[in-house]
């Protein structure tokens, strides 16, 4: 049970100092900037406390905030994030493993097709939630859908790699 917090804890610091550090100053022409610190969320384990959830999505959401300037987008992104994470969970775990409620979201339980669905409906819900918020009105929609599509596809190639790299380090 302490290792389970402790990797938790150093997750959350490690992906708040890439974010922060790295993945903030990466911008592709304006429009796509990697959002990965979500990473902790998306691989949340299933019988994980809920409202423990919410609040690390809050205070991770929080802390990317107060680094970046923005007032709560990125706290309102991920606590959304985080109450709807069991719900897209649910909908993607294979038939075999419905019943296992231990289970840690990443591509050894899920398969590269399950987890790469599960991961693009969580990245897709927060960052359409950062843009929208971010641009608070519609006006400019064409935009708006580009930067979101922008955006996740940056973070998923980043999870995708942070999957490979976990999966090497299990082996």
């Amino acid at each position: 049970m302490i290792y389970v917090v402790v990797n938790k804890i150093m997750w959350f610091v490690g992906l708040v100092l890439l974010q922060v550090l790295l993945f903030d100053k990466m911008t592709l022409a304006s429009i796509a900037t990697p959002l990965p610190y979500i990473y902790l969320l998306i691989t949340w384990n299933r019988d994980g406390t809920r409202w423990v959830l919410l609040l690390v999505g809050f205070i991770l959401g929080f802390i990317i905030d107060s680094f970046t300037n923005l007032p709560g987008i990125n706290a309102a992104a991920c606590v959304l994030l985080a109450m709807l994470q069991p719900l897209y969970l649910n909908i993607f775990i294979p038939r075999e493993l419905q019943d296992e409620r231990s289970l840690v979201p990443s591509v050894s339980t899920l398969r590269w097709d399950g987890f790469l669905k599960y991961a693009l409906f969580c990245i897709l819900t927060h960052h359409f939630t950062v843009v929208l918020l971010e641009f608070f009105s519609i006006d400019d929609l064409g935009y708006m859908l580009l930067r979101v599509l922008g955006c996740t596809l940056l973070t998923l190639v980043f999870i995708v790699i942070f999957e490979l790299l976990g999966r090497k380090k299990r082996i």
